[in-house]
């Protein structure tokens, strides 16, 4: 350890070891209650455990939660006082709880004896989780799965424009545009459909294959991706740690309790007598100086024992040429400007010649300190982000910014691309031959009558047969002792194929709307030659579900190779219209296999600009909200393209969304004054004491050894880049 830790191991000032706190979360869904234990550690947020439960009811929410608290908490021994509540947006009026469920609440932390952090809404917990992941704003239709109910959120750069929540009926994609056609504010919906919950991955392959076109107002076909579990939990948690900690970072969930390290009680914690303690506040409003304070009471000290010794020396140096005075004359010589052995014992004198190496060593080494060393050093600072949008039009008829209107220029592009794919079958279809026999027609009216071919005869069963040709019957009066007159036999085949249609002898077949009374048809022996069995059929979702992902993939390809061909242009992939140019499938809906293939041509057309001309919109939108000792650095502004409408003469209007990131103004010159001749380490934290500095980095030409490294003397060879992490 080295003196300026061992001197500051003893300073009030110096940074303990954190103690973790853990806290509760509660997400209160339409149909389930799930809950988490999770800690904040330095800047890590980890999720130790989660546990849920369905309840009917709100009068069920205090007693379910109970047990999923105790039940996440197991045999911790840890006691969490707080709880963070996750509700849903029906739970909210102008962004306040209503009455009612502030209610329940109030009631539940009574009832829990727990401290309430903070409530939010899970939509907005779900899009900062999502902007945290991805690095970007959401854009995005998210659609989240209970057994009974779905919600659906629709999100565009970062902002929600509504939540729903419907039943669920027989199908997924139906139920999700009957939520989506509620939305009618929305001009044009997000195509990109994000999905969650226990049964969202199972669902994708039906979602892929529903008509989304239809109804709704999507540019194209949606895209269709399953989110992870427990979404709406880690979301909530995350909210709640980031208004702990801004820049949290998210883990995993921990179930090991080895990791988990419970803060010290009262009863273990280190006792310290009420004298020691009031002596320590003492030495603790006495320590008010920095670490540069310390190093120049030490550069005193050492220069003071140094000054000591050169006294005794000459007093010894004294001493010893009175001695050897008296034996020894020695000539006397005019005394020199500077003479190293007057600092020596006289009787080490002779020695002098062979210090001289090492005196020019250790000029030659100084020498090399002054002009050789170089040194990099990187400053990283911490911006401040301002966040914009407008809404931006890209114009092919405008050619200049016009930053009043938000107008930039644009420029029409279009491609044409060509690819195949391949879908497994779903469909299921039966295959077979229907049952064939004769039957006798009887007539008991006293009329005649012509039943034609194709006539329907039904068994008791509901079985349904047809006649094979016209039967003309004559009525009962016709027949001797008027009995019920006789036609036959007469051909009749199944409707449907399979076996069901092999009916024995003698059975009775009801004629068309006739009662069996008058007209009756009956079996003459056994039919025979019902077949049928199951094979697999291409279906109409399956051609649907090829034809999105075919066509997704060269939605993809027109925009890479028209960036290609367009460098210096922004194009926008939601914002290509697509007109399909030749659509040939080697399989026919119900056609029997167990594979099929889609070739497909595709014209996309789209307006590209210049992200230039977005950050000069940047610029002015925020030119007037610069602090003094900052600065807009337009190099690292973000921007995001929401697309919104695609006019038919080529302009696109897109929703902007900017971050414009302000750098702290930093003095150079004093800080290469400052840190001039300094170790390494001395200078970076120098460096990260000042405002707005989150850290450094130092690399040496050349790489000394450790003990040797110092800062350049010369102010040409320390060069200061100042930049974001």
């Amino acid at each position: 350890m080295s003196l300026f830790d061992n001197l500051t191991a003893f300073l009030p000032f110096r940074k303990k070891d954190e103690q973790p706190e853990y806290f509760f979360a509660l997400n209160i869904a339409t149909e389930k209650l799930t809950a988490a234990l999770w800690v904040v550690t330095g800047k890590q947020l980890k999720i130790l455990d989660v546990a849920s439960a369905s309840y009917s009811s709100n009068e069920e929410i205090a007693s379910v939660t109970d047990k999923l608290l105790d039940s996440v908490i197991g045999l911790k021994e840890i006691e969490p006082q707080k709880i963070l509540f996750g509700v849903h947006n029906s739970w909210l009026l102008d962004e306040n709880l209503k009455d009612e469920y502030l209610k329940i609440l109030r009631g539940l932390v009574k009832e829990l004896e727990l401290t309430p952090m903070a409530y939010v809404a899970i939509p907005h917990a779900l899009i900062n989780f999502l902007e945290k992941e991805e690095g970007i704003p959401v854009t995005a239709i998210l659609v989240g799965f209970e057994k009974m109910h779905l919600t659906v959120t629709v999100v565009r750069a970062g902002k929600l424009d509504g939540a729903k929540v419907i039943q669920r009926g027989e199908s997924a994609g139906a139920d999700i545009e009957k939520a989506l056609l509620t939305f009618a504010d929305v001009e044009t919906l997000p195509s990109k459909i994000l999905i969650y919950g226990p049964a969202a991955a199972g669902l994708k392959p039906q979602l892929l294959s529903f008509s989304w076109m239809s109804k709704l107002s999507f540019l194209h076909i949606p895209k269709i991706e399953v989110l992870e579990e427990d979404l709406e939990i880690k979301s909530i948690c995350l909210a709640g740690g980031s208004e702990i900690v801004a820049d949290i970072k998210f883990t995993d969930i921990v179930t090991s309790q080895t990791e988990i390290k419970s803060p010290l009680t009262p009863e273990e914690k280190p006792h310290v007598p009420e004298e020691k303690a009031k002596e320590k506040e003492e030495e603790k409003e006495g320590f008010g100086f920095v670490v540069g304070d310390v190093a120049e009471g030490m550069k005193s000290e050492d220069q003071k024992i140094v000054e000591e010794e050169k006294s005794k020396n000459l007093q010894e140096v004294d001493k010893q040429e009175g001695v050897e005075g008296q034996e020894l004359v020695v000539p006397q010589q005019p005394p020199s400007k500077f003479n190293l052995s007057q600092f020596l014992p006289k009787i080490k004198r002779l020695n002098i010649k062979l210090l001289l190496p090492v005196v020019l060593a250790i000029g030659a080494i100084l020498t090399a300190y002054i002009f050789l060393v170089k040194a990099d050093v990187k400053i990283f600072v911490e911006p401040k982000v301002l966040e914009k949008d407008a809404t931006v039009v890209a114009d092919p008829n405008q050619k200049e910014v016009n930053e009043e209107d938000k107008v930039i220029p644009g420029q029409i592009v279009g491609i044409e691309v060509a690819g195949s794919g391949k879908e497994s079958a779903s469909g299921r279809r039966q295959i077979g031959d229907p049952a064939r026999g004769i039957v006798n027609v009887y007539n008991a009216t006293d009329q005649q009558i012509t039943l034609k071919a194709g006539q329907t005869l039904t068994t008791d069963s509901g079985i349904k047969f047809k006649l094979d040709k016209d039967v003309p019957i004559a009525s009962k009066s016709a027949s001797a002792a008027s009995s019920p007159s006789k036609y036959g036999p007469v051909g009749a085949t199944a409707v449907s194929i399979g076996g069901d249609g092999n009916i024995p002898t003698a059975m009775e077949l009801k004629v068309g709307n006739y009662s069996k009374a008058d007209v009756v048809a009956i079996s003459e022996g056994n039919f025979s030659g019902g077949t049928s069995k199951e094979m697999t059929v291409v279906s109409t979702g399956d051609q649907q579900r090829l034809l999105a992902k075919v066509s997704s993939d060269l939605r993809q390809q027109a925009q890479q190779k028209l960036q290609e061909k367009y460098p210096d242009k922004k194009i926008l992939q939601e914002a290509l219209s697509e007109n399909i140019i030749k659509k040939s499938y080697n399989k026919n809906i119900n056609d029997a296999a167990s594979e099929f293939s889609l070739n497909l041509t595709i014209n996309y057309k789209g307006t590209a600009f210049e992200d230039s001309d977005l950050r000069t919109i940047v610029s002015k939108l925020v030119d007037t909200q610069v602090p003094d000792n900052f600065q807009l650095d337009l190099s690292s502004t973000e921007t995001q393209a929401d697309v919104s409408k695609l006019e038919k003469d080529g302009k696109l209007i897109f929703l902007a969304k900017f971050k414009a990131k302000l750098l702290p103004k930093i003095d150079t010159d004093k800080i290469k004054n400052n840190i001039r001749f300094k170790t390494p380490q001395d200078a970076i934290d120098y460096i990260k004491g000042m405002d707005d500095i989150l850290g450094a980095e130092i690399q040496m030409k050349p790489n000394l050894p450790f003990p040797l490294q110092r800062l350049p003397i010369l102010g040409r060879n320390l060069r200061i880049e100042v930049g974001l992490k």
